[in-house]
């Protein structure tokens, strides 16, 4: 069973052009909680309808694990911050390097063009993941703003659900591979605070009466050659991973220019199909701790 597209509103025009008119702070000054808060209230004052669009996406993102907020405004980096602050704390660590509220997520040039990496700056098909796996806590949210995108050449959103992923491992018969991906012991690489740490956590797991997931095989690759996994644990993975890698099971769709998406990272995995440079691929992304992390 596919699981089904972001839902999706829309915004009003009268709301997209007061949002793009409107004075709002620095990205400067944005940096902490309470300072996202302030500018986020003094933004619902100031725009009428802003603060039921914002509560019709948070209750879409409650229910169903995401949300996709068309015709808004994605050109500035201040207004995205502060939309995707009313799902949490928009926090910067992790968020490109360096660092930042707001990171441009398009292709970097290498010495013969674009770099065909299959990572958030190259082209190639980036797999199924979740950000900030490697963290103690992983975020929360993910928000993705598309600005530029020619959806003719490729570049295609992938979706898998940890519900998904969790049923088709009970119907294969996997319930041992099930309860093994939740013991908190799959060694991430972390690198952010050293290069030489490694983060253990779970992969496949409940939380508050839901499924939750948490995977870059990469990370689990690069920590795996300084901590060991025992072999019930490597099968359990192998497990996941012949479970993900199920086309049937994926969902695929577009992201087009005045897209926000708002994506719950502890329920799904993301990616995305490979793009060529023509595809004029410009993201925004923001990363969102949620209440009470």
């Amino acid at each position: 069973m596919t699981d089904g597209p972001m839902p999706r509103i829309h915004t009003p025009d009268e709301i997209q052009v007061a949002l793009s008119t409107c004075i709002v702070p620095d990205i400067a000054d944005l940096v902490t909680e309470g300072q996202q808060a302030l500018a986020l209230k003094q933004l619902r004052n100031k725009v009428d309808g802003l603060s039921e669009l914002l509560e019709q996406a948070r209750g879409l993102a409650g229910r169903q694990g995401g949300v996709v907020i068309e015709n808004c405004v994605v050109g500035r980096d201040s207004v995205v911050a502060l939309l995707s602050a009313a799902f949490g704390s928009v926090d910067p660590l992790g968020n490109g390097i360096p660092s930042r509220l707001v990171f441009d997520v398009t292709p970097r040039r290498d010495g013969e063009g674009y770099s065909s990496a299959g990572s958030s700056r190259g082209t190639g098909e980036f797999w199924l993941h979740s950000d900030s796996a490697n963290f103690p806590v992983p975020h929360a949210f993910v928000t993705l703003a598309c600005v530029t995108f020619e959806a003719d050449h490729g570049g295609g959103s992938l979706l898998i659900g940890a519900d998904s992923i969790a049923r088709d491992l009970m119907e294969s018969g996997h319930q041992e591979s099930m309860r093994l991906l939740g013991d908190p012991v799959f060694p991430f690489m972390s690198g952010y605070r050293n290069e030489d740490e490694v983060v253990r956590g779970p992969v496949l797991y409940r939380e508050n009466d839901r499924w939750c997931v948490r995977y870059r095989r990469q990370l689990l690759v690069e920590g795996g050659q300084r901590l060991d996994l025992d072999d019930e644990h490597v099968q359990a993975l192998a497990d996941f991973e012949t479970t993900i890698s199920k086309r049937e099971l994926l969902a695929e769709f577009t992201l087009l220019p005045g897209d926000v998406w708002i994506l719950d990272n502890r329920r799904w995995l993301h990616g995305r199909r490979a793009f060529s440079a023509e595809a004029n691929r410009l993201l925004k992304r923001c990363k969102v701790y949620g209440p009470g992390q």
